[in-house]
This record gives structure tokens, C-alpha cells and sequence, in this order.
């Protein structure tokens, strides 16, 4: 979504010739870098900087499954100088198992960017060669198939917990604070398995350095069509991970519809396209009310699933 005028003199009155000696805006991430969210960040910035015309810093505030950076942001000034790239389901999932200082109109949604599904994958060096193997070695043994990824009622940990519904076993979570780490982890034998997105490990996958064995989606994917799906597998279980800008409740509406403009903006921009194919990123984009509208539905059937059978209580 590449756009003109600088962001400050846009949204706040500021003449365009001080452009020069703004300070950059933070887009902060809640996660470790070299996680799939922190890459995608990184991704998008110099396409909403060109759009924007103001310079973008991503920095990482990782920890608590992205809580402490929602909040941050949630605190922040609303003179456009914080933003955030969050995502679906960690900002609502936190509100139910910790106690965050945002809610879910602490921000205003500017656009979704993408959307994609987990994978679960294991170490080349563990017996498994297929989601079954997986899940009957935890049958076996439950509770001591180690699965790594971020935080405790985190996406990747609640998409292993409908694998775990479904198939009537228990594994071992083992939180870290990113999903980059997680990876290095099962690399490493440290740990069986993890869940990620599509964008973090199919390469891996095709480059023989992990083994992915399920996606977490309906159907089989068409830009890695050998990688059968969980539920193909006898799993009824689908789930990923969405992202999208946000900046603080209370941003000068003309600020916002700027953000949302670059979001569109960098979703269509057939560079950004090609580099999200290129690194199996899946661009879905929404503009402001569609987001608003999934960040409420995603609000309403986690709570649901909270009350059901809290995360946290395992």
C-alpha cells in the first residue's frame, strides 16, 4: 500500500517540510525476531514507510504470548508515532487466561495483512514420518511428546490443543518466546515437535531441514501440494495465524484512515505479492471495518472456548 504524503503532516497538522526531522514510527512485535510474525513485519515496513512517508522501525517486545507489547501500545500516545502488528488469536486469547491492561477497543484496526495456517512439524532425527505417528507416540506416552512454541495460551499452543481434543492424547507443551526459537529447538533435538505457520516452515520443510507432517487447514495447499492436512489424516482440526496493523484507541481518525490506505495499498502492491510468494507468506488482506468485525467474532469464540475448557487449567 504505497502512499505520498507524510503520516504527520496527514493526520496531525504537522507542515510537510518537517518530515525530515520526524522521528520514526515503532511498529512493535509482540514476539522473538526470526519468528513468522516478526518476519512479517519486517516484510511490510519499507512498503508502509513508502506509503506513509515517514521512516518505520519494527521493534520486538516479546514475552507473556505478545501481551506485553498490546500492552504498550495500548498506553501509547495517540499522535501516530506507535503502531503494532498483532495478531489473531494471541490478541484476544490474553485477555482470558492473564490480566492485560487493553481491551479489545484499546485499538483502533487499520487493515489485516495476512492470514495463514499452522503447520506441525518435527526433528529429521524423531521417528515420525506422519501426524498418526505423532499422535499415537502420545498416546503411548502421554504428556511426554515434547511440543514447543510460544507462550501458554498462545495460537500455536491452542492449535495443539485441538489436535489434542480431536485425537484424545495429551502431549507436553513447552512455551518459548518465539516461534523462531521453537524452531531451533526440534533443529536442535531439544524437542520432538512445534506448531508454526506456513511461511516459518514449509521452505524448511523443502529444504530437508524439518519435517513437516500436517497442515492445519481444510484442504491441501496449492504452492505445497505433497503436504497432507490434518484433517485428510483422520484429525478434525484447522487453525492459523492472522495479522494486521493496529495502532491506540484515540488516534485522529484521518491518522487511521492513512494506516488503513498503506495497508491496502501494500496488500495490492505486486512487489509485496511477489515476496510473499516467494517466502509462502499468505496475503488476505481486510480494511478497517472487516477487521474490526473478525477482531470481535475472534473475541466472542475464544471466550467461548475460555469457558468451555480454560487453557491455562490444561
Amino acid at each position: 500500500m504505497p502512499r505520498r504524503r507524510p503520516l504527520f503532516a496527514a493526520g496531525l497538522g504537522i507542515p510537510a517540510v518537517a518530515h525530515a526531522q520526524e522521528r520514526p514510527v515503532q511498529l512493535l512485535v509482540g514476539f522473538a525476531p526470526g519468528g513468522n510474525i516478526d518476519l512479517a513485519a519486517r516484510m511490510a515496513a519499507p512498503f508502509l514507510e513508502r506509503s506513509l512517508g515517514t521512516p518505520i522501525v519494527v521493534v520486538n517486545r516479546a514475552g507473556a504470548g505478545g501481551m506485553i507489547m498490546l500492552n504498550e501500545v495500548a498506553a501509547a500516545a495517540p499522535d501516530g508515532r506507535t503502531a503494532a502488528l498483532v495478531s489473531f488469536p494471541a490478541l484476544v486469547t490474553a485477555l482470558y487466561d492473564n490480566t492485560p491492561r487493553y481491551r479489545t477497543d484499546s485499538f483502533a484496526y487499520a487493515g489485516l495483512l495476512t492470514d495463514e495456517p499452522y503447520t506441525i512439524f518435527v526433528g529429521n532425527d524423531t521417528p515420525f514420518r506422519t501426524l498418526r505417528d505423532l499422535v499415537e507416540a502420545a498416546r503411548a506416552r502421554p504428556e511426554e511428546i515434547t511440543i514447543a512454541g510460544a507462550g501458554v495460551g498462545s495460537a500455536p499452543h491452542l492449535a495443539l490443543m485441538q489436535l489434542e481434543n480431536a485425537a484424545g492424547v495429551k502431549f507436553s507443551w513447552v512455551p518459548m518466546v518465539g516461534a523462531g526459537q521453537a524452531m531451533q529447538l526440534v533443529q536442535g533435538g531439544h524437542v520432538m515437535g512445534s506448531v508454526s505457520t506456513v511461511s516459518l516452515t514449509v521452505r524448511a520443510h523443502l529444504q530437508g531441514a524439518l519435517r513437516i507432517v500436517a497442515l492445519m487447514e481444510r484442504q491441501r495447499w496449492a504452492r505445497a501440494p505433497d503436504l497432507p492436512t490434518a484433517m485428510e489424516q483422520g484429525y478434525e482440526v484447522a487453525a492459523g495465524s492472522a495479522r494486521g496493523f493496529a495502532l491506540p484507541a484515540g488516534c485522529p481518525p484521518a491518522l487511521v484512515a492513512r494506516w488503513e490506505e498503506a495497508v491496502r495499498q501494500t496488500a495490492a502492491d505486486p512487489e509485496f505479492r511477489a515476496m510473499a510468494e516467494r517466502d509462502f507468506v499468505i496475503v488476505r488482506h481486510m480494511n478497517r471495518p472487516e477487521m474490526t468485525r473478525f477482531v470481535e467474532e475472534q473475541s466472542a469464540a475464544y471466550g467461548a472456548m475460555w469457558r468451555t475448557k480454560p487453557w491455562r487449567a490444561g
